[in-house]
């Protein structure tokens, strides 16, 4: 179970299995910032046209939760793609580009990403102390970003995914993600199959970002799971949602790093 937090007005969770774990972690709200008008009040992206000090002080807030700074942060350039960076201490306040997976096995090094919708996904291993943070919308979920997470964990840290737990963030949910038939068909063409709802009478269904990437990543012997259970489109007074806010809003962030 996900488990919401309040901090002098700043809103955020974590998941308590994870922290029992050494995993410290913080998921973001939009509440607790500085930021007005669409990026109200803690949008923590640069690249969504707010105030670039504004972001910075929201980012230095999430950052204090977990004793560190937006300048230690380890960011990704998010292209909704599947490529998987491993970091370490090297790579502390460096901005990783063309990427939507990190990880790590070493202590203290945080991994930083943004979402409004995306699902952002958790998966650790607590037996070899590794961590990793995924950004998974639909066109990476075709590309199979977290199976590949996952494998490149196995290849790096010798990770075995009956050991890994993968706990999903809050993101937009099957009641609200509505596609049409080229988005199947773009799973279809990478070898992938989509969880969706029934499709309606004009053409469209609805797509379960979590269930497919659950789908993914139990094909692989993963058995443990979490859920926040919180979709972004319905709880616009709590996340950004690029869809049921048209575009125009800011980015929650997830922090994640292991304790030393």
């Amino acid at each position: 179970m996900i488990q919401e937090h309040d901090e002098g007005g700043l809103t955020y969770f974590t998941f308590p299995e994870l922290t029992a774990l050494g995993v410290a972690h913080v998921i973001g709200s939009r509440r607790g910032g500085v930021s007005d008008g669409p990026f109200a009040t803690l949008n923590v992206s640069l690249s969504v046209g707010d105030a670039t000090e504004r972001v910075r002080e929201n980012r230095a807030r999430l950052g204090h939760l977990l004793g560190v700074t937006p300048e230690e942060m380890v960011t990704a350039s998010l292209i909704h793609g599947s490529d998987v960076a491993p970091v370490n201490g090297v790579h502390k306040g460096a901005r990783i580009p063309y990427h939507d997976a990190l990880i790590t096995d070493e202590p203290r090094v945080p991994l930083f990403m943004t979402f409004a919708d995306c699902v952002p996904i958790l998966v650790v291993d607590p037996e070899r102390r590794a961590l990793g943070l995924v950004h998974a919308g639909w066109r990476g979920t075709a590309a199979g970003v977290l199976p590949k997470t996952i494998t490149t964990m196995q290849q790096r840290f010798g990770s075995q995914p009956a050991d890994l737990i993968v706990a999903f963030g809050p993101a937009i949910g099957k009641c609200h993600y509505e596609i049409r038939e080229d988005v199947i068909q773009a799973f279809r063409l990478l070898g992938r199959t989509p969880v969706i709802l029934e499709p309606s009478a004009n053409g469209t269904a609805y797509l379960d970002l979590i269930a497919t990437n659950r789908q993914q990543a139990s094909a692989l012997g993963v058995r443990r799971f979490l859920e926040a259970g919180l979709c972004t489109a319905c709880r616009t007074d709590l996340f950004f949602s690029h869809r049921a806010e048209k575009g125009r809003t800011g980015r929650f962030g997830v922090l994640a790093m292991l304790e030393a």
